[in-house]
Parts: C-alpha cells; sequence; structure tokens
C-alpha cells in the first residue's frame, strides 16, 4: 500500500529534477579571463570574493579599468593598487572598506536629489553640530530596512538603523554629503546642508544585483562598542555563510550555540542552553511568533530555512522592554531575504540529508512579492550509521513549508503575511512512533506615521502538537496512542517615537491567549488494555504594557530605560486541589477541590519588570555596558530529563506552580583594535532564579493528574564569564569564544518528603562549566573556502546508582546525590570546503559545492548513561554494567550541492 507520508518528499525531488536542466542550460561559457573589468564589476566581484562591502565613489577613478589577474592578489594589496595615485586612503571599519579623500574636502558628488536643508534656517549659525533623526526605508515597498549603513566620508561618522529603520547621526554644521546603502540595494548619495536639529526620511531601491547570497545583520562601524545594549549577538552574512554548516546547510538556530554563554545538549538536543538556563526560558520569534520546537530530527538540524532569512538578533541581557515571556533569552528571527521587486527567482539545494527549494516573485511589479520555501528529508540512513541496535531499525523523516507575502499599502504602509508549517516523524526501533508538528502564522502591519513616528501592528497564532503511538507488533494489548498540545493567539502594538534626537521612545502593548492539552491517551486496536484518559485543558490569558526611553546624555554615554507590567490570568474550567496546610503536597494529603467555570479566574499573577542599559564609551573603540532585568515566565516544559525532546509537556502557571522569575545583572567591556577589524569583549553576569521548578526522584510527568505533588519549588543561580574574539577582514577570519559558568539550584521545601539533597545547593541539569569554540575561515582563493570549528564543553551532570541491595526477589537501588557526577567531556571537530559561486554577475544560473565532515576524529560523546544486564554464560550470574549511549561516534562526510538562477 502507498504511504502517503512521503508526497512532500516526492514534491519536492520531483521540483527539483525540474529545476535542474534550466539550470545548466541557463549557464553561458566563461569570459574571456583576459579582459579588462570597469570598476563596479571589479569591485563588485572583490567584494563577493572576500565577503565584504566597499564603499567608494566611481567619479573620483575618472573610468579606469582592471585586470582580472588582480583579483588573486590579497585584498590588502588590490586595495593599495586602486587607491595609488588617486589622493585616496583606505580605511577598514568593522570589516567593511571605505576608500575616502586622502585629504582636503570630497570632491563633488552627484546624488539622487537635489541638496535639502535640515534645521531652522532662522537659527544659522546657532549650532555647530547637530543631530540627524531619521529612517531608511525600501523605495519601492515602504519597507523599514534594518541595518543600512549610512557614512559621511569627509568626517568618517556613521551610523545604522535599527529594527525599525530609525537611525541618530550627530555631524559638524555645513555642507555635507551622506553615503546611505544596504546589502541588495543600489548606494545613494544625498547632499544637504546642516544648520541645526531636524528629521529626514531616505529611500533605497533594490540593485539588479544581489551581492550577498545570506545577510543577517549589516553593523556600522563599531556598532559593538557604541550601541547600549549589550549581552547581544548579531551573526552577519559572512560569519554565517562561512560556518560549516551541519550536513552541508547553513543551520542558523544551532549556529547561535558556537557564541560564548550558549551551549546545546549534543547531536540529537533540541533547544539550546543560555547562561544556564533551560530551553524552555528562551523565546525563539519567528515573523513575531513563537516556535515551540526548534528543531528537525530531535535537534539535528533547526526548522527554520535558511533561504529566507533575512536578519537575526538574540538577546542574553538586558532585554529591552518591548520584549517579554521567557527568563533567560529572546531569539527575534525576520524573514524575506533577498527579496526582488522586479523579477523571479528560484534557488535550492540538494544534499544527502535533505533538499531544499526557494521560489520568490514579483506579484505587482515595485509593490509586492511573494516567497514560497520547502524542505524535505530522506534521512533513514543516516539512523543506520548509529552504532545503537534499536536506532539501526529506526526511521526518520521531516518536511517544512514557509510563506511570506509582502506588500505596499500607499507610501507609509506595509503588511505582511507569513505562514509556515513543519511535520516530523521518527519510528523507534519499530516498537514507538513519534510524530510532531509546528504551525505558525502572523499578519505585520508597518506604518511609517511620519519621519519620527511609526507604529507596528501583529496578530499571530503558533500550534505544536505531538502524537507517540506503540506499535501493536510487541504486544497488542498494551497498543495506544497519547498526544498533546498547545495554541498560542497574540495581539502585540506598539510605537517607536523620537521626539527630540536625544529620546527615542517605544510604548505599546500585548495580549496572549494560551491553550494547552496536557495530555490524552487512547487504546489502539481491538485487543488493547489500555484504559482511555484525557487530562484537563488549561487556559490562560497574559496581557503586558511597556514604555522605554533610549536617552543620548552625551558623545560618551547613553541610558536606556525600560518597564514593562504583565498581568497573568489562568483561566477556567477547571478544577484545583486544596492541600493540608502543614503537610507536604501528596495525594493522601488532598482536603478539599475547588471547581472553576468556563473563563472564572483561577489564579492570578502580576509583576512589574524593570529594565536598565548603560554605555560608557571609555575612548574611540572601547566602552564599558551594564544592564539589568527582570523577566516573569508563566509557562514552562515538563521534563524531568536535562535534554529537551518533542514529548514534554507546557504546563501554564497554576496555584501551585508560580510564575519564574529572573533578575540578571551584567557588566561588559569591549574594545576594537587594527581600524575595527579585530572585536573583543568580556562580559560577566549575575543571575538569580524565583520559584523554579524541580523533580522529585521518580517524579511522573506524562498524564499526572497530581502533578504538583511531584514537583518541588527550588530557587537557583546563575554566574559566569564570557571572553570573545573575533577578526573580520582578510583571507583568514573567525573568532574564539569562551566561557566559565555556574548553575546551580536548590529546593526549599521545609518537609523531607519534598526535599532534593537535603535543600542545599547541586549543579542543575544544565551546569556545564567550561565551553570553548574555536571557528576559523581562510579564502584559499577567489571561490574555493575551507572552515574549521571545534568545540569543548564540561560533560552534563548526572545522578548515577551507586549500591545495589537484594531484598527477597528485588532488587533495591541506591542513587547518589542529585547531579553527582558528570558524564564525560564533549569536543568535537567540523570541517567544510566549498566551491563558491561563479562571481560573474551575466551569469544566469549559478552553483555552489560543499564538502563537509562532521566529527573529524570520530569522538564518541556520550548521550546518556544507562544500566542493564551484561550478557553471560547460561548458567553465570548475571551483573549490572554501566552502559554509554552515543549517537555519531565515527566521522560522518556529506556533500551539497547549492544553486540559483
Amino acid at each position: 500500500m502507498f504511504n502517503f507520508r512521503y508526497i512532500p518528499s516526492a514534491l519536492l525531488l520531483f521540483s527539483l529534477l525540474l529545476v535542474l536542466p534550466f539550470i545548466s542550460v541557463s549557464q553561458p561559457k566563461e569570459e574571456n579571463q583576459g579582459q579588462y573589468l570597469t570598476l563596479n564589476h571589479f569591485i563588485r566581484l572583490l567584494e563577493q570574493k572576500y565577503g565584504t562591502q566597499i564603499f567608494y565613489n566611481a567619479q573620483w577613478f575618472d573610468g579606469r579599468k582592471y585586470s582580472p589577474s588582480m583579483l588573486e592578489q590579497p585584498l590588502d594589496q588590490v586595495l593599495t593598487l586602486l587607491v595609488r595615485n588617486q589622493n585616496l586612503k583606505v580605511t577598514y571599519i568593522d570589516g567593511m572598506v571605505f576608500l575616502i579623500p586622502a585629504e582636503g574636502r570630497l570632491p563633488e558628488l552627484s546624488s539622487r536629489d537635489d541638496q535639502i536643508i535640515i534645521g531652522n534656517p532662522s537659527e544659522y549659525g546657532r549650532y555647530s553640530r547637530a543631530t540627524i533623526t531619521g529612517r531608511v526605508i525600501d523605495g519601492g515597498t515602504g519597507e523599514p530596512l534594518v541595518g543600512a549603513v549610512l557614512f559621511e566620508p569627509e568626517t568618517g561618522i556613521g551610523a545604522s538603523t535599527d529594527f525599525d529603520g530609525f537611525f541618530n547621526i550627530e555631524l559638524p554644521a555645513g555642507d555635507m554629503s551622506l553615503r546611505i546603502s544596504y546589502v541588495g540595494y543600489e548606494d545613494s548619495f544625498q547632499r544637504f546642508r546642516l544648520i541645526g536639529p531636524g528629521q529626514i526620511e531616505l529611500e533605497l531601491f533594490s540593485s539588479s544585483t544581489q551581492l550577498q547570497e545570506f545577510t543577517i545583520t549589516a553593523q556600522r562601524a563599531e556598532e559593538n562598542i557604541s550601541r547600549t545594549q549589550m549581552s547581544m549577538i548579531n551573526l552577519d552574512a559572512k560569519a554565517l555563510k562561512e560556518l560549516p554548516g551541519t550536513f552541508g546547510e547553513r543551520d542558523i538556530v544551532r549556529s547561535i550555540t558556537l557564541m560564548p554563554g550558549i551551549q546545546s545538549m549534543g547531536e540529537f538536543g533540541t533547544g539550546f542552553n543560555v547562561r544556564g538556563g533551560s530551553a524552555d526560558q528562551n523565546l525563539i520569534l519567528l515573523e513575531n511568533v513563537p516556535l515551540f520546537n526548534s528543531s528537525h530530527l530531535f535537534g539535528l538540524i533547526s526548522v527554520v530555512n535558511p533561504d529566507l532569512v533575512n536578519s537575526l538578533s538574540l538577546i542574553k541581557a538586558g532585554t529591552p522592554a518591548r520584549f517579554g515571556e521567557r527568563a533567560s533569552s529572546v531569539m527575534d528571527i525576520r524573514l524575506g531575504n533577498g527579496l526582488n521587486m522586479e523579477e523571479t527567482s528560484v534557488k535550492g539545494g540538494i544534499g544527502l540529508l535533505n533538499s531544499r527549494l526557494l521560489f520568490q516573485t514579483p506579484v505587482v511589479k515595485n509593490k509586492a512579492t511573494f516567497s514560497f520555501a520547502a524542505r524535505s528529508s530522506y534521512s533513514d540512513w543516516l539512523l543506520r550509521e548509529i552504532p545503537n541496535e534499536d536506532l539501526i531499525n529506526s526511521s526518520a523523516g521531516f518536511f517544512d513549508l514557509t510563506g511570506l507575502y509582502n506588500m505596499a499599502l500607499g507610501s507609509k504602509n506595509r503588511l505582511t503575511l507569513f505562514g509556515y508549517h513543519s511535520s516530523d516523524r521518527f519510528g523507534f526501533g519499530g516498537v514507538t512512533n513519534y510524530k510532531y508538528q509546528n504551525s505558525l502564522a502572523s499578519l505585520r502591519l508597518n506604518s511609517a506615521i511620519n519621519s519620527r513616528l511609526s507604529s507596528t501592528l501583529v496578530l499571530g497564532l503558533s500550534k505544536y502538537n505531538y502524537l507517540i503511538e506503540e506499535t501493536p507488533e510487541i504486544n497488542p494489548y498494551v497498543h495506544f496512542g497519547m498526544n498533546s498540545a498547545i495554541d498560542y493567539y497574540s495581539f502585540k502594538w506598539w510605537l517607536s517615537w523620537i521626539p527630540v534626537p536625544e529620546h527615542k521612545f517605544e510604548f505599546g502593548m500585548n495580549a496572549i491567549r494560551y491553550g494547552i492539552e496536557p495530555g490524552k491517551l487512547t487504546p489502539k486496536g481491538e485487543f488493547s488494555l489500555v484504559e482511555p484518559k484525557t487530562m484537563e485543558r488549561e487556559q490562560a490569558l497574559e496581557l503586558s504594557a511597556f514604555v522605554s526611553d533610549e536617552i543620548i546624555i552625551n558623545e560618551r554615554m547613553n541610558l536606556e530605560l525600560g518597564l514593562r507590567f504583565t498581568q497573568y490570568l489562568q483561566l477556567g474550567p477547571g478544577k484545583s486541589f486544596v492541600y493540608q496546610a502543614d503537610q507536604p503536597r501528596l495525594p493522601a494529603n488532598i482536603t478539599d477541590t475547588l471547581f472553576y467555570n468556563q473563563n472564572e479566574t483561577m489564579a492570578n499573577y502580576n509583576g512589574l519588570e524593570p529594565r536598565l542599559g548603560l554605555r560608557i564609551n571609555t575612548g574611540e573603540t572601547s566602552s564599558v555596558k551594564l544592564s539589568f532585568s527582570r523577566i516573569n515566565q508563566y509557562i514552562n516544559l515538563i521534563s524531568n530529563t536535562s535534554v529537551m525532546a518533542p514529548a514534554d509537556i507546557w504546563k501554564l502557571s497554576d496555584h501551585h506552580l508560580k510564575p519564574l522569575r529572573s533578575d540578571q545583572f551584567a557588566v561588559g567591556y569591549f574594545r576594537n583594535f587594527l581600524d575595527n577589524s579585530i572585536e573583543t569583549s568580556v562580559e560577566t553576569y549575575f543571575k538569580r532564579l524565583h520559584n523554579a521548578i524541580e523533580y522529585k526522584s521518580g517524579a511522573e510527568v506524562a498524564l499526572n493528574d497530581y502533578l504538583e505533588t511531584d514537583i518541588t519549588n527550588a530557587k537557583g543561580y546563575n554566574y559566569g564569564v564570557e571572553l570573545y574574539v573575533r577578526k573580520s577582514s582578510g583571507r583568514l577570519t573567525g573568532w574564539t569564544s569562551y566561557t566559565f559558568s555556574a548553575s546551580k539550584v536548590r529546593s526549599n521545601s521545609p518537609f523531607p518528603e519534598s526535599q532534593i539533597n537535603q535543600n542545599q545547593y547541586f549543579p542543575s541539569n544544565f551546569d556545564r562549566p567550561h565551553n570553548l569554540v574555536l571557528n576559523t575561515n581562510y579564502h584559499i582563493s577567489r571561490r574555493w573556502r575551507f572552515a574549521a570549528t571545534f568545540t569543548y564543553n564540561t560533560g552534563r551532570p548526572v545522578t548515577l546508582p551507586e549500591q545495589a541491595f537484594q531484598q527477597g526477589n528485588n532488587i533495591l537501588i541506591y542513587y547518589s546525590g542529585r547531579n553527582k557526577y558528570r558524564l564525560p567531556d564533549y569536543h568535537r571537530l567540523d570541517i567544510s570546503i566549498s566551491l563558491d559561486e561563479n562571481l560573474r554577475v551575466n551569469r544566469r544560473g549559478k552553483g555552489s559545492w560543499t564538502i563537509s565532515i562532521m566529527n573529524v576524529y570520530g569522538r564518541k560523546n556520550p548521550f546518556s548513561v544507562f544500566y542493564k544486564k551484561e550478557p553471560t554464560g547460561m548458567y553465570e550470574p548475571r551483573s549490572f554494567k554501566l552502559y554509554q549511549l552515543y549517537i555519531i561516534g565515527r566521522p560522518l562526510p556529506t556533500i551539497t550541492y547549492n544553486f540559483s538562477f
């Protein structure tokens, strides 16, 4: 009988087979390498070869042409030849290259518009310096451009736009020229006369050729020094493109675990841990709606298709007041990479694990676009390579679909519609089948009310469900299915307002409706003896309002103040057990049961969440920053393992399970060297957790009507130091990060039955003191690139049996204190070599190859440990022995072909 689960894979592979012939047909022959290149063509090839941006004015070069052979020389030598005898100089700023006049005023520039006047003409001569406040938008759609770079070449002063397209730049009064640039857009020059403080709105238009295939964030010069926000990670195009991806594919979520303070639990560990927090303490937003499971194949690959990603940021501390919901971090992922308002494009990739395809086309030229992306896997072969009998007999697969519609509504409004669906299946050893799905959708309306005020409205939904089914082959009498689900509906609205250049206000409100189906057990087949059971549905409402102000105190100091208020209501129908006050929470100590009607308040919590950020410049290339943030979390993942799994249960705060509260203080020193080509930072943090969750020994988390009796209240603290060094220019680039950290927790129950380790502090499941990452990328030639990443982590804490006692026919096991032991240390080396796409801009079809090897030296990193009886002779006594389960215990090579046209 035909299996319908393979339909998505078949459709995607069929689409790829249709596409490939057009790629080969559309590729013309190579041009004569002896031809001389125009300046623009030469610079474009140079940018793509070294993954950088070069800012210049073509009028300064008098129409000169250049030999292609120059491209084989190192970047610094090529740039020296370019500016020789031109009265120009080369300046490096945060990995970007600026070719500017060596002395004197700028040569005359052509501009898109006539010179404009900024400021009040009646105040001419009053200001020696003034601040320009403004916004950079897409001239075709009105969409704000995030990370657009503004640069005044004569003074060397630059700025970049924030997530709403706004910027502030302070310049000397007088006649000036700004160069405005954004990857994939045509550069623009704007001449103006600066009289005093004022506002301006600037437009950029899409370029006919795409310079970078993947862009996360374009940072302005020294942004890591000058921005107030600390503990923030922006992975730029070059860094993400050159990472040795998972099975030859860039994985933006797992790439985050290579940054300081962030760790994963291993090859098959879903989620990630930030500064000692659990995976459910991370808010992962995809187009402003949360992902409740961010991984395919139990953590092997991210559910986010990298081809469509436009921007990504992760904040570990000093979280802006606009964000809340989770206690450790927020990851904000925006889609729309490479949207082209004028022509259709197709790109994709074929690998050994999965294939992907992205289709983008204008719906209304220069007004509306539609993007559709799909991925599907054929990964059963991978499980057969894992040295475990159950996994060898297992099967797995996934697919995901993403749609994005972007439309300009006049010149001031932009509408974005987003939809996403993913599905995973995993059959374990022919005995148990797992299935889980993510479904997301959002509507976003961005409105530019004027150059100082903008608004954003988001309606979103996110659904996650999983199903576990025991197959009847082993025992038809215990054939059953169990499923759980969570629904999330949200309304978010906020305003960004810059009344004067020294202040930027944000204020708004959020409303979230949660609905959770904790579990439903259903017997399967006519012989099943399993009793059906349905847990009560949980629902709640979370309301919040916030306000923040980023204040420019002076040239050296910025202050960001924020306040967020949250109100949480658990709603009926439902019931709540009342336990005897002077006794531990046990089913035997229930004294009453309270019943609640539809939408009746069952539990009520609220809290203020202050936010503070301060930046003090200690020099032109250094600064000190500090931050404080408080966050309340009203939803938790119930799991008594250290590794997040699809079958874990989401649980809302109730009368017994109080909201988790996190208070974090952080301070850091940031400094750049060698014209900002080397970036360094040292950060330290301390985090206090209140109302944390810990589990009693032998806790049952699935289908438990008395879940609160297996959970004990706890408190904890996390602290650490993070070191980071990054080199962003030249043939050899990369970074090194090291983190020393601790994560401790203790129960605080007065009753011995509910205590863990006698209420003494012990390492949490996420306590891994040492973390080291070495990442390097080397450009061998114009198209060949080598990358390597080495990762080291202290082993995870575990609780192990220490003694066994025989009592009659039973064996009693005595376990150690909680998390007394550790797994062996984790370390792994991954490498890849890539042949990048041909750099000729007039080539219709382009392709690239990546060959990678995961776990180069075959390290057997244990995923878990367990006891089982040793196999012995028929009449010999059998003893228990400790075994290790490892997922990838030998080198795993892969090859991937990427294409675009």
